[in-house]
């Protein structure tokens, strides 16, 4: 196993854990991502597990069981869907920090959550670059 794959295990480990902990705890996730479901509109904790905890897990924990046993060519294409929508959360956070000024945009966390998800989105796309070499 090379340095990539192991990054990538780590990375994907993250995301698994993180969808984990959503899809058992969905007031965790809520106070994560700074939202809470609305009891006037049922079905939000549904929403928690589903989008965080079980899409999550499930699509981390897939990666991470195919970067382990697949052949390093199939765990090339098996991360980068998954790294760039990791990506593609810091994306939105850039323009969130751009257009909602005055609506959250500025708040302090959004740049530690943009380092953590480029952080993760490079982890996990670690194998493309080994693969490249």
């Amino acid at each position: 196993m090379h340095f990539g794959e192991i990054l990538a295990l780590i990375g994907l480990g993250i995301g698994a854990l993180l969808g984990l902990g959503a899809l058992f705890s969905p007031n965790w996730a809520a106070g994560v991502v700074r939202l809470q479901a609305d009891p006037a509109k049922p079905g939000g904790y549904s929403e928690f597990r589903a989008t965080y905890g079980g899409l999550l897990l499930l699509i981390h924990l897939t990666a991470f069981i195919l970067v382990l046993h697949a052949p390093d060519t199939v765990a090339v294409f098996v991360v980068l869907p998954i790294a760039t929508g990791w990506f593609g959360a810091a994306m939105g956070r850039t323009f969130s920090m751009v257009l909602d000024r005055g609506k959250g945009g500025e708040a302090k966390i959004i740049p530690i959550w943009m380092a953590t998800e480029i952080a993760l989105g490079l982890a996990i796309a670690a194998p493309i670059l080994q693969f490249t070499r």
